[in-house]
């Protein structure tokens, strides 16, 4: 079976287009978690989680808040 590729906030970030701040304020508020936290304490985003963060991204262009 295949390892997922995962990635720390800052490399999903640089990935997307976005600041790191911005996915640590995205999973305060519930919007988008990473797939895993490990112990000591790194938020890891999977490539499998692109999808959902692009079309977050594209629901707030067209103006819907987050909540």
């Amino acid at each position: 079976m295949p390892q997922k590729m995962m990635l720390h906030t800052g490399e999903f970030a640089r990935l997307v287009g976005v600041n790191k701040k911005t996915l640590h304020y995205y999973d305060a508020q519930g919007v988008f978690r990473p797939d895993s936290v490990a112990e000591n304490g790194y938020r890891c985003y999977s490539m499998r989680q692109l999808y959902t963060f692009h079309m977050i991204r594209m629901l707030r262009e067209m103006g819907l808040s987050l909540e």
